[in-house]
Parts: C-alpha cells; structure tokens; sequence
C-alpha cells in the first residue's frame, strides 16, 4: 500500500475551503452566495479526489498544481466581496427607486413560455438514439438539450413570483417546470439537475425572502450532496438495475457503508487526476491556449452541425490538448464522458493568469448578487440561473459557463423586457436600508 504524501498546498487548499464554507454557513444568509456553494463543491468533490490521487503513484501531481487550485478557490471570494461591497455602497448612495419594476403578470407569462419550451425541447429528445454516442452527444440532441434547460429557468422565475406575490398560479406553473427536472435529478440521478433543482427552487425561495434555510439542515444536505455526488453510478444502477427508489437507496445502510471519502475508486483518470495531467502537459510543453477553448465551447452549443455540416463545425475549431486527446492525436489521460475541469482550462488558457478567470467570474456574480439583495427581482432571477452553470466552472470548466452566458442572457433580456413596466407606470418603492449580507 503506498503510504499517502500530501503537498503543503494540499493542506492550504483545504484550509481555505473549510473556512469560506463555515463562514457562508455560519452567516447564513449568505449560504447561496458563490463562494459558499464554490467551497462546499471543493470539499465535496475536489479534496477526496486529490486524497485518493494522493494514495497512488501519481506522475502528475505535485505542489504547484495544488498551489494553483487553492489560488483559484482563493480569487473566488476576493472576486466576489469585493464587487459585492462596491455595488452595494453605489446602491446605497443611489436608493432603490432608481430599479426597474416589472409586471408579476408578465412575468409568469414568460415562465409558462419558457417551461412550455423546455418541455417540447425534452419531448423531442427521447426519439433521439444516444447509445452510440459514447457519453459525448452530438447532432440535434444538443440542440435540444439546450431548450431544454428552459425548463429550469422557468422554475425559478416562477418561484420568485411565488415568494412575492403567493399566487397559486405562480405555485402550480412552478409544480409543473420542476416535474422534469426532478425526474432527471431523481430517476437518472443526474448531478447537475440536482443541483439544480435546489438552486432553482430552494434558493430562489430564500433569495426572494431574504432568509436562510436552517444550518443544521445546510451541514445535513453538503454531508449528503458529498455521497450522492461521487456515487452517482451506484445510485443510478440500484435505481435502474435494482429497482429501488431513490429515497430507498439514500436511506440505506450500504450506500454509506460503500461509500470511502479518502477512497472513491475513480483511479487517475478522475476528473481532477486528468486537470492535474493538463497541468503537467501546458508546463512541460509551455503549450498556452489563450482561450481557445472558449471559443471552441461557443462553436460546440451554437454552430448546429445538422444544418451546416461536421465537417464545416470542426472547422471552426481551434486545434486545443482537449481536442487531440478526443480524436487520439495526442496520448493521455482521457475518460470519457468525464470532465477535466476549470483548472485545466483556465491553465491551459493563461497559465498561473488563469487565476483572474476565476476573479472575474466572481466580480460578476458579486454584482448580481448585491442587486440581487436589494430585493430586484431581475437581478435574483439571473444570478441564480447563472449560479446553477457557474457551480461548473470548478467540476466542469470555466468554458462551459462562457458557452452558457448567450443563451441565459438572451432568454433573461426577453423575458424580463417583456414583463418591465413603463417608467410612468413603475410603483416606486421606499428606499430603505440594503440588507447586510456578508
């Protein structure tokens, strides 16, 4: 058995994701921020795969890999409080009748369109064959996949409309969009329509209240999440295979007794074991993409191949290490259907620079979240559509929140263009004291 040797960094990384998670969960309210979420996915997810790396010949790791996650995790919430307290205090000097105002009517207008969408994009999908595509969708599907996400934010827009304004309408429309993603969160025990499903529903209803849900029930649903999360195909095959519901197969003793925080059995074609591989490869060949890959995500959701060719889409395409490793030009590790995540693009892109990614990206989510406290629902609405693909900037990478950012946005301007008031029309509201959030 080989003795575990853990770099310093590796000490330091988690040092810094236990104290911006206990900070999150103890201030409460501040348990769907971006940083508390972004933590509590590194400890979940990010430390066990490093530990289990950690207790095997590992070639690829070493300090500087580990210095560079814990930078990243680092900027996230410097990004993010500092933004956050900056457009607080402009807030402040502004008041709040200077927000746009919107019809609650309208509102719940666009998130029928938007679930009724959803739901035709997901209707579709099934008739599409995906077994011969080995975790990797392309074609139409994707294409789909993406409307399909509709649904989720119709259920969130239609849960902030509830939590103001309590109308049943808004309550049942909000029924009605969380049907399919709880059944893929649920039966195909899909991680991201998990989470999902919480940040869409749960954390619109505490965003909208100003409220926290209870600590003793945050600390029970990370130690939870931490299971589901790194034994989704065990689940998934006792559900599928086994016949057992989910709520069986979480209240059994054997998920828990299967289950080894310090030994997942991923091996080091893990998710975090193929960042630490790209690592290795942009240092020893100094083979720096400079956002290639951002580019590529952006061609991949948008340029549909079914109308213009496979040929012509990849085309398109810059030639990255992702890309190589995918067609077999280049040897490595590779899993596929797996992710490689943020840290491997984010690197590969700047180098140590990659870190600022990870800054920015908070900036933006520290300014939503500001507006977002002052009670618009606009900004509530957008920064927790965002979250739900932000949160996939540590798992999956920090392109696919790029590749994400047109149509959230797109659907965002139109819905919310649709449901503004006239400025003749606005009911102005008291301006009164921002709440503390931090």
């Amino acid at each position: 058995m080989i003795e575990p040797d853990f770099p310093l960094a590796f000490y330091g990384l988690c040092l810094i994701l236990s104290g911006i998670a206990v900070h999150g969960i103890v201030r409460g309210r501040t348990i769907f921020a971006y940083p508390t979420l972004a933590a509590l996915i590194g400890l979940a997810w990010v430390v066990p795969q490093g530990i289990e790396l950690s207790n095997r010949t590992n070639f690829y790791s070493g300090e500087g890999f580990w210095l560079y996650v814990g930078g990243c995790f680092l900027a996230i919430p410097l990004g993010f409080w500092f933004a956050f307290k900056k457009e607080r205090k402009r807030l402040a000097s502004r008041g709040l009748r200077d927000l746009p105002s919107f019809s609650n009517e309208r509102l719940l207008v666009a998130a029928a369109g938007m679930v009724l969408i959803g739901m035709l994009a997901q209707f579709e999908m099934r008739g599409i064959d995906t077994s011969s595509m080995g975790g990797e969708w392309t074609g139409v599907i994707t294409a789909w996949y993406l409307l399909g996400k509709s649904s989720g934010l119709g259920l969130c827009l239609s849960v902030l409309v509830f939590a103001r304004t309590r109308k049943p309408a808004a309550l049942a429309l909000a029924v009605i969009a969380a049907i399919p993603v709880a059944q893929a969160a649920i039966f195909g025990v899909r991680r991201e329509d998990l989470f999902d499903l919480l940040v869409l529903s749960i954390g619109a209803w505490y965003l909208a209240k100003h409220k926290a849900p209870p600590k003793l029930a945050v600390i029970v649903g990370a130690l939870l999440g931490t299971v589901i999360l790194n034994s989704a195909d065990d689940f998934r095959s006792r559900i599928i295979v086994g016949n057992e519901s989910f709520l069986e197969v979480i209240l059994s003793r054997e998920t828990y007794d299967n289950f080894h925080y310090t030994n997942l059995g991923q091996g080091a074609a893990s998710e975090v074991g193929q960042a630490q591989f790209d690592f290795y490869y942009a240092n020893q060949k100094s083979d720096w993409e400079l956002g290639a890959e951002y580019w590529n995500s952006l061609v991949s959701q948008y340029f549909p191949a079914f109308i213009f060719g496979r040929e012509a889409k990849e085309g398109f395409k810059f030639n990255t290490l992702e890309q190589r490793l995918r067609t077999g030009e280049e040897k490595g590790l590779l899993s596929r259907g797996s992710t490689r995540t943020g840290f491997s693009d984010s690197y590969r892109a700047l180098g140590v620079f990659g870190i600022m990614i990870f800054w920015v990206i908070s900036v933006g989510f520290g300014f939503l979240f500001a507006r977002a406290w002052s009670d618009s629902i606009n900004s509530q609405y957008l920064y927790l559509v965002l979250l739900a693909e932000g949160i996939k900037v540590i798992t999956h990478s920090t392109a696919s929140l790029i590749a994400a950012f047109p149509f959230v946005v797109g659907i965002y301007i139109v819905a919310f263009k649709f449901a503004e008031r006239p400025p003749s029309r606005r009911k102005l509201r008291p301006s009164r004291p921002l709440l503390e959030a931090q």
